[in-house]
């Protein structure tokens, strides 16, 4: 983290300067300023290494964004207004991908579980259900060795990926409506039903939470460069309208 010989950037700041300019390397990129050692040594000790770039990271974004009519006057709701209208700026136009990348991920699934230890009864189970014999609910009720009985073995809504991997799967290759097994969990025999899947759209109320992810990687991923002692790209705000 020790830049001793290296001159502060001189890029111009259209908001308030910011506490500590970055320190411009001969083919333009950025490394943090020569913080001083023995600060840098407690932040060091107290593992706050990161919320303390985090926040040098964000002063200088708060420099980058001209806010006029707010006189440079800086506190923590501007600077928040400030940070607010980089991550549109920086952000907005990779959303649509970045959704389409982690829309199955993003689904909730609602699913009825029954378990037994008795093989014999769990076939005897899934045959009653199969032919309209006996309602999954009920049975779940009556014979599910689990806590979801006491919901008539449902379960969620839930990510797919928070359940056991060999339940993910099989959820993931059904159908609404699908009576998934038995098969074989430790031991454990188990029947499965998909109840129903609750897909995202992309639209205005999920906009900001997937701004706000991808901001958060960029943001993980200038601190991690840092702290390995690299230089990083210098960022900057090029509104959108």
């Amino acid at each position: 983290m020790d830049s001793l010989n290296a001159e502060p950037e001189t890029t111009f700041w259209p908001g308030p300067p910011p506490v500590l300019a970055p320190v411009a390397t001969e083919i333009g990129r950025w490394q943090s300023p020569a913080f001083d050692r023995t600060a840098w040594a407690l932040v060091e000790r107290s593992g706050l290494q990161r919320h303390l770039l985090q926040a040098w990271i964000e002063d200088l974004i708060c420099a980058l964004v001209p806010l006029e009519a707010l006189e440079n006057k800086i506190d923590s709701r501007l600077a928040d207004e400030r940070l607010a209208l980089f991550k549109q700026a920086a952000f907005s136009l990779h959303v649509e991908e970045h959704f389409s990348r982690t829309k199955r991920s993003r689904e909730r699934i609602i699913y009825s579980l029954l378990r037994c230890s008795d093989s014999g009864r769990i076939q005897e189970l899934n045959l009653a259900i199969r032919e309209g014999e006996l309602d999954f609910a009920n049975a779940a009720i009556r014979y599910s060795e689990g806590p979801e009985s006491a919901q008539g073995g449902r379960i969620g809504p839930i990510s797919p990926q928070a359940s056991h991997p060999e339940i993910t799967q099989r959820l993931e290759q059904s159908n609404e409506g699908d009576l998934i097994g038995p098969f074989t969990i430790g031991g454990t025999h188990v029947l499965l039903r998909l109840d129903t899947r609750i897909s995202v759209r992309l639209d205005d109320s999920t906009q900001p939470q997937l701004i706000e992810e991808l901001y958060q990687d960029w943001l993980e991923r200038q601190i991690n460069a840092l702290l390995k002692g690299e230089s990083i790209e210098p960022f900057e705000y090029l509104p959108t309208s």
